[in-house]
């Protein structure tokens, strides 16, 4: 018994973190500092969980180490979005998207299913909503054109250029592609049923039987290109050549004539999207030269006894390269304190869970507390609860990232007792990700666009109607991941593909 409870007090630092979110309200910095700090008092209180000075220092190196690959993509993903909407391309995109001739529904469609995950997967952290929201308020009414906005930031897991699957991996020592592979399959279910939702918030039930041959199509395509490209290429990029392919897929249904399908390359399109195709193109690049790959691979490497990370790799290279070269085409001022304060808190909370991570996997928490579930716990339910974990620790913690860094260690040590540890972990990274957009901080921000955009004239936004809106949705997203899971995991599917 005094095992038992021992284990379960493992527990503590994560429920202390949902605890500070939800019931106090406070964000994600201040609740994973009192997440550590809980953590810490239960190392010390407890002899099975003590941890030497060098393990501890090893702690904080393995977690600067990740914390560093995410700053390295934040800080020019965000700088870069600055440089972008400041010379006019996400105008010229949205003026473009809005001068075709197809219907609203099919649209919102591509948009959602398409186009947007494709933006999200090169920038991140609600960047494409800032080219959804002009849009969707153009095309449909202000409390529909909400929801459909945040449906958009459906593509999580690769969103960023991967980077919550990239950390993902590294935090249970995997490569990103198996991470992102298993991940594909599990959220393969998701994407569909976002179309149907999206239609169901357009036009009801007369819009979902209209249009739900091409919701579920264009679904099913990002599904499964999303698992192709992360199978055979490279998870970084499998976002964007899903969503670009399956937007172009959109269009070419869309179309019924020839000279439609050309009118879309008119306006100098290669022009209105060169940001896009410079990153694509660089990211190719790099990965595709091998004397080129092998050099950026191994020139400047940062090592912990569980962690690696190549500097000159890292995805905000290219978009900072990217970045560079905008500003040498069309100079424009764009503020680095602002950029800076726009990142503080993201790289603050993201810092603050690795730590916590990184402490409980090296005292032991995490071992003991997987090795307990496991034991007691039916493995029905624990198929049941997998994907729970993962849409809390996405939900509290808004973020990917952070939601990794809370529980796949945890996930991916229960997985292991059935050979599956990478399923599982896949479970929580695909969960997390497909959450965050019913998190308060994505609601807020689309607010905080909307305000800033003055798309209101009258309407008020309700953030508890679009908490409840999101929260309703998330609910078939549970079951779209279950159902998925609970299949890969019965066929064995992690031995299969790998």
């Amino acid at each position: 018994m005094m095992s038992i409870l021992i284990s379960i007090s493992a527990i503590i630092p994560i429920v202390a973190v949902i605890i500070c979110i939800l019931c106090f309200k406070r964000n994600a910095v201040f609740s994973s500092i009192v997440g550590l700090a809980t953590a810490g008092i239960i190392v010390i209180a407890i002899d099975s969980y003590r941890i030497s000075v060098s393990q501890l220092l090893g702690v904080l190196q393995s977690a600067l180490i990740l914390s560093l690959s995410a700053v390295l993509v934040i800080i020019p993903g965000l700088y870069l979005n600055g440089v972008i909407r400041g010379q006019g391309y996400i105008n010229k995109i949205t003026n473009w998207f809005e001068s075709i001739s197809i219907v609203p529904e099919k649209k919102a469609l591509i948009l959602l299913l398409g186009f947007l995950p494709a933006v999200e997967s090169l920038t991140g952290f609600g960047v494409s909503m800032f080219l959804s929201v002009p849009i969707l308020f153009k095309l449909f009414p202000s409390k529909k054109a909400l929801k459909l906005a945040l449906l958009g930031m459906n593509i999580m897991p690769w969103g960023t250029l991967g980077l919550a699957t990239v950390i993902g991996s590294s935090l249970i020592q995997v490569y990103p592609t198996k991470l992102g592979t298993l991940t594909s399959l599990t959220s393969f279910l998701v994407f569909p049923y976002i179309g149907l939702v999206s239609l169901y918030v357009i036009g009801g039930l007369k819009a979902l039987l209209k249009y739900m041959s091409t919701a579920l199509l264009l679904g099913f395509s990002l599904s499964g290109l999303l698992f192709i490209n992360n199978y055979y290429i490279y998870t970084e990029t499998a976002g964007v050549i899903a969503g670009t392919v399956t937007g172009l897929l959109g269009f070419y249904l869309s179309f019924s004539k020839k000279n439609q399908i050309k009118s879309i390359w008119k306006n100098k399109l290669l022009k209105i999207f060169l940001p896009y195709i410079l990153i694509l193109i660089l990211i190719s690049v790099t990965r595709l030269i091998q004397p080129l790959n092998y050099f950026i691979t191994n020139a400047i490497v940062l090592k912990s006894h569980n962690v690696k990370f190549s500097v000159l790799s890292s995805p905000g290279i290219v978009l900072l390269v990217v970045a560079i070269i905008l500003q040498q085409k069309q100079p424009i001022t764009v503020s680095y304190l602002q950029v800076l304060q726009k990142a503080k808190n993201a790289c603050l909370s993201i810092t603050s869970f690795l730590i916590l991570s990184q402490l409980m996997l090296q005292s032991g928490m995490i071992k003991n507390l997987a090795v307990t579930l496991s034991q007691h716990t039916q493995q029905a339910i624990l198929l049941m609860l997998s994907p729970f974990m993962g849409m809390i620790s996405g939900f509290t913690t808004g973020s990917n990232v952070g939601g990794n860094a809370l529980l796949i260690g945890v996930q991916n040590r229960i997985g292991q007792e059935w050979n599956q540890g990478t399923l599982f972990a896949a479970v929580n990274n695909s969960a997390a990700g497909h959450t965050v957009f019913s998190s308060i901080p994505i609601i807020i921000l689309v607010l905080t666009i909307v305000k800033d955009e003055n798309i209101f004239s009258h309407f008020q936004a309700n953030e508890s109607q679009l908490l409840k809106f999101t929260l309703k949705v998330s609910i078939g997203i549970y079951i779209a991941i279950l159902l998925s899971f609970y299949a890969i995991f019965h066929i064995n599917g992690e031995s299969i593909l790998f």
